[in-house]
């Protein structure tokens, strides 16, 4: 019976169908896995520039948010210079306000108040213990000798805004900050004091490492298997890591010096580009080695810093997403051509 039936017309017709399909699978999958791979990584990779666009415009927001807490009291400020009691008020108000602001500080000339020593800086910012508390301080003689820094001259001396260079807070020297200045100028237009507000280089990598962490989500045989996951810092124009997620590579350790192999030439045009403050294609004609891994860099200048957003994506990454993606198609077409044999099958079976 069982010979009969493997005999029989509808049998060999579905084994036929069957094995035609195989062929006509396996053909059509290898054309578009070659000739389709190319194009699915790239939109994969245009979907990382994207999400580094997303990371740019978050951290803009946040350096948006300590520029507009600092401008909006500038001409406050300026206008009760010969009230310097009002001046703690003004820097707790900032911090207060301002949720993503660490501390806040003012910094005179010299001899400015000569009630109040030569050097005179009131001061707010959030107690360690109690992100609600405002702590407050007039700082003076006794503490550090900022009139020979270089931002403050950078600011008062060029009567211009701008971002510091990261430092250490001077409370703990271990809390990484960075910190927005504009210059404070009398009745005479004469730049007389620095407004600062500082932003915590800790809160804002563990921002970009959520934002990581949610598109790493989407890749999870990438990062259980084989160790891949997308990363994202903030390096300023010498590649100097602004942000990291080890505290210790931050202001210390250079984005640079973990590219490495490539074609002759490529590390010194990646920093160059870098520097020139372009923004990196969407294209995926530009492999790096970082820490070993040949990887794509997507990266773009942040307005109004001397910093760049920089989103490293492992090759294999992609490889995996367009892989996966192209395989699925393949398995959805094999499984029509198996849902074609069957149908076929049954029809020839019950028609004789």
């Amino acid at each position: 019976m069982m010979k009969e039936k493997k005999g029989s017309f509808a049998y060999r017709v579905a084994l036929k169908l069957f094995l035609w399909g195989l062929l006509v699978t396996a053909g059509v999958g290898c054309f578009f896995y070659h000739y389709t791979l190319r194009e699915t990584t790239a939109l994969y990779a245009e979907n990382f520039h994207i999400r580094m666009l997303i990371n740019y415009e978050y951290t803009r927001r946040v350096l948006s948010d300590v520029y507009v807490q600092v401008t909006n009291n500038v001409e406050f400020i300026e206008s009760t210079l010969d009230k310097p009691e009002s001046h703690l008020k003004v820097m707790e108000r900032i911090v207060r306000n301002g949720n993503r602001v660490h501390s806040c500080g003012m910094n005179f000339i010299r001899n400015y108040y000569p009630e109040k020593g030569e050097r005179h800086c009131p001061f707010a910012w959030r107690n360690p213990k109690n992100h609600n508390e405002i702590l407050l301080e007039e700082k003076g003689d006794k503490d550090f000798d900022y009139l020979n820094d270089r931002w403050f001259k950078a600011v008062i001396e060029g009567d211009t805004s701008m971002w510091s260079n990261p430092f250490y807070d001077g409370y703990d020297n271990q809390t990484q900050l960075a910190a927005y200045m504009v210059p404070i100028h009398d009745a005479q237009g004469n730049p007389v004091a620095v407004l600062g507000a500082d932003v915590s280089l800790n809160w804002l990598t563990q921002k970009l490492e959520e934002t990581d962490s949610t598109y790493n989500a989407h890749t999870p045989l990438a990062i259980k298997m084989l160790g891949l996951k997308s990363q994202s810092f903030i390096v300023n124009y010498d590649g100097r890591f602004i942000t990291h997620p080890k505290a210790d590579k931050r202001l210390e350790d250079n984005f640079f010096d973990h590219v490495r192999g490539g074609m002759m030439g490529r590390k010194t045009m990646l920093e160059r580009k870098m520097k020139q403050g372009l923004v990196s294609g969407k294209e995926t004609r530009e492999r790096y080695l970082f820490n070993g891994e040949e990887c794509y860099f997507f990266y773009t200048p942040l307005k109004f810093t001397d910093w760049m957003m920089v989103t490293v994506v492992p090759c294999k990454q992609l490889d995996v997403l367009a892989g996966t993606y192209m395989l699925r198609l393949v398995a959805i077409f094999l499984l029509g051509m198996l849902l074609l044999v069957v149908v076929t099958f049954m029809y020839l079976r019950y028609d004789n």
